[in-house]
Formats: structure tokens, C-alpha cells, sequence
């Protein structure tokens, strides 16, 4: 039986979605939506293929390339903020967007938020699903790691 499921009820779902491979999930809640690439503009005290901004209804959103934010080790190069979507993320629910997060494809909702939610590492439960291990993140310590990726590159 698979544990990705239809949308219904949100309060206890996690997103899960890939980059480069891997696959990561977030609860649904700090999701506030997955929208298209588009336009990422360079923020001008900081490389381009580290972060930038994008027009989010409005509002400039820092979009931050998910290499930097999630310690993938590699060289970081200009098409890491390129890619098919953006998870527009908040740190809390019902809180304003506090990251854009380019992502290779949404897979889909899966049962139960992560039970370690209070652990120190960004992954705070690692989990098999479909056949798949899914890591995990946990909304506040991905907007903080991104808001320290920031200011180490622009300092």
C-alpha cells in the first residue's frame, strides 16, 4: 500500500518533492504553495547562483539555491536556481513566506508529519516511502539555514 496520498486533510501531511535525486518533504502547513520558476533576479551583493529574489504576488521573495540551503557539498553553479518550481515556504503555519525553494517536481502528499521535530539537523527523520527514503526537513531550521546562507555570502 502506498503512502503517498489524494489531498485531504492537511494538518498532519507532508510534501514530499525532489531536488537532484533526493527526495525531501516538508509539512504541508509551512507550504504555502508550488509555483513555476520564474524570473529569479540577482540580488547585486551576492552571486547569482547562490540566491536572488522573485516576484511572489507582490512581494520580493529570496529564493536561495537549495545546494547551499541543504549542504549537498558540489560547486554551485548558476542553474541551481533555475529549476521546474518553487516551494514558496513560511517557518510556522499561518505565517507569512519566508523562502522560495527551487525544486526539481512535487511527487506528492504522504501521511503523518515527522514525529522528530525537535531534534538540532535541518533532516529530522528520514523515512522509507514507495521505496524511497524521504528526508524530513524541518521548516524552521531550512528558513534559518537559508537566511545564514544569505548573509555568509553576502558578508
Amino acid at each position: 500500500m502506498s503512502n503517498v496520498v489524494a489531498p485531504s486533510s492537511t494538518s498532519d501531511r507532508l510534501l514530499s518533492f525532489e531536488i537532484t535525486g533526493t527526495v525531501y518533504a516538508l509539512p504541508i502547513a509551512e507550504v504555502l504553495e508550488v509555483t513555476q520558476a520564474e524570473r529569479i533576479t540577482c540580488i547585486p551583493t551576492l552571486p547569482r547562483s547562490a540566491a536572488g529574489v522573485m516576484n511572489w504576488h507582490g512581494d520580493a521573495l529570496p529564493v536561495v539555491s537549495p545546494r547551499m540551503v541543504l549542504d549537498e557539498g558540489g560547486p554551485v553553479s548558476e542553474g541551481d536556481l533555475v529549476l521546474e518550481h518553487v516551494l514558496v515556504v513560511s517557518d510556522r503555519p499561518d505565517a507569512a513566506a519566508r523562502l522560495g525553494l527551487p525544486i526539481d517536481r512535487v511527487i506528492g502528499l504522504v501521511d503523518g508529519v515527522g514525529s522528530g521535530m525537535r531534534g538540532n539537523d535541518l533532516v529530522v527523520e528520514r523515512r522509507p516511502v514507495d521505496g524511497r527514503v524521504v528526508c524530513v526537513l524541518d521548516p524552521r531550521r531550512l528558513v534559518a539555514r537559508a537566511e545564514q546562507v544569505i548573509e555568509q555570502q553576502a558578508g
